[in-house]
């Protein structure tokens, strides 16, 4: 047979380089057939977490007749006695092992204990993200009454740091939850009643795979929409510039919306970053969660 395409057929059929391409390609469907996942790059389990201070925090929470399985980890300092807690709302920065490779080191630096959940739709988690949602908040309050009720925890030393779309369940956790007082709100989006109109397509096609977004679905997942007429909390608000997912508008208007109720915020925006902010939001937070818990209560002997 002749030679066709600079060696792709050779003499008696297929080269030896094609030949290795199709058992290759083979492997992978046999592989992906039976669910190990081949040709893909394997999920973070457990033992995949180096450090022994790391544990599962995985849970159900309900919403009406709905249960939802929650994915999460612990980080847990050594440091002795009842301590400070953080916990971490990941939505699409990766799952929540991604999120305490990330994060967890704040155990060790700040001494408090950290945890990291992807909320519904998002990780391992079960259940649709349909743009946040009233199910995401019910997985928030749910970490923190398990945080809360923790021997290792100071339940009135609690924050909650929210990511993405974590970061709008962040924000109407603490409409809905007084007694959330530290929070941290990273490249989300607080005002979907103006987000829908003044987004790009490529992020309105993205709401709309999620949900249909009438005006009364975008109120009920809009922070702006339902802050409490008062509200006695510390607030950082991390956002980058050039964020085209979520404008950095969204974020000025939500940080004057609290100053309005009464909140104490703090601000970072940075100028030429996008939505993955990465260290720069670690080192934000880790300030922020620092004064926050500075002389706040003296850890209690567990």
């Amino acid at each position: 047979m002749e030679k066709f395409g600079g060696g792709g057929w050779a003499r008696g059929g297929f080269s030896r380089r094609a030949i290795r391409w199709t058992q290759a390609a083979l492997v992978c469907l046999v592989l992906l057939s039976v669910g190990i996942g081949g040709c893909r790059r394997a999920t973070p389990t457990p033992k995949s977490l180096s450090s022994s201070f790391v544990s599962p925090f995985i849970f159900d929470a309900a919403l009406g007749p709905n249960r939802y399985h929650i994915d999460g980890y612990l980080v847990r300092s050594p440091a002795p006695g009842r301590l400070p807690a953080v916990l971490i709302l990941n939505a699409g920065q990766g799952d929540a092992a991604r999120c305490v490779k990330t994060h967890g080191n704040l155990a060790m630096t700040l001494d408090m204990q950290v945890a990291c959940i992807s909320i519904p739709g998002y990780g391992h988690s079960s259940g649709p993200s349909r743009l946040v949602g009233p199910q995401a908040v019910a997985a928030a309050r749910e970490a923190l009454n398990l945080l809360k009720a923790r021997s290792d925890v100071d339940p009135k030393r609690i924050a909650v740091w929210g990511i993405g779309d974590g970061a709008v369940a962040a924000g109407l956790l603490m409409d809905r939850d007084p007694g959330t007082r530290n929070v941290i709100l990273q490249s989300g989006a607080y005002d979907m009643v103006r987000l829908w109109p003044e987004a790009p397509l490529v992020a309105k096609l993205k709401m709309l795979h999620q949900v249909w977004p009438s005006h009364r679905v975008l109120r009920e997942r809009s922070v702006i929409e339902n802050l409490p007429a008062r509200l006695n909390c510390k607030v950082l608000i991390i956002h980058g510039a050039r964020d085209h997912r979520a404008p950095l508008s969204q974020a000025q208007r939500l940080a004057d919306a609290l100053k309005a109720r009464g909140a104490h915020v703090s601000t970072h925006y940075f100028p030429t970053a996008d939505h993955d902010l990465g260290a720069n939001a670690v080192k934000a937070a880790s300030e922020f969660l620092r004064q926050a818990f500075a002389g706040s209560g003296a850890d209690v002997p567990s």
